[in-house]
């Protein structure tokens, strides 16, 4: 990586990061599927196999009640997850990552059972420019991937 355009790190990302390694569907398969179950526990790790069949884990980071702000911070190296399930209006912020690594921050927001809370995205590069919209319905799931490379002076987000 390094002299890409946002066309080129799109076409990369639709061929390598859409189809989500840990779970093997398309994320918006993934949200249609999880939307509407029952959350009883959440992930603290995530293990993935990689492409010589070892396991990674991935942190994740569950918050529960994160109030009106929350900052999303890339881990120093590798992947990370969110998993957040807003109890107010809630505006996001994404922070960190490392220049000259390809990092990937995975948003998981889940409405809780009363529902209606709205979310504001950060500003990033979506694709067509398009912020995605955050379900407000009781009990819905949005999953939203973040990338960088330059250690987060420039972010692409997309579901």
């Amino acid at each position: 990586m390094g002299n890409e355009t946002p066309e080129s790190l799109a076409s990369w990302y639709a061929a390598f990061i859409a189809p989500f390694p840990e779970t093997g569907l398309d994320p918006r398969e993934f949200a249609a599927r999880n939307a509407a179950g029952t959350t009883v526990s959440y992930l603290t790790q995530a293990s993935l196999s990689g492409l010589s069949g070892s396991t990674t884990t991935v942190p994740s980071n569950v918050v529960t009640s994160p109030g009106a702000m929350l900052t999303l911070a890339f881990a120093s190296s590798g992947d990370t997850t969110w998993d957040v399930t807003p109890n107010e209006a809630l505006k996001l912020t994404l922070a960190g990552g490392t220049s000259g690594s390809l990092q990937r921050l995975t948003l998981i927001l889940r409405q809780p059972a009363s529902g209606g809370f709205t979310v504001t995205l950060p500003a990033v590069k979506y694709p067509g420019g398009q912020t995605p919209a955050v379900s407000t319905v009781a009990g819905h799931t949005t999953v939203i991937t973040f990338m960088t490379d330059d250690g987060g002076t420039t972010i692409y987000g997309g579901i």
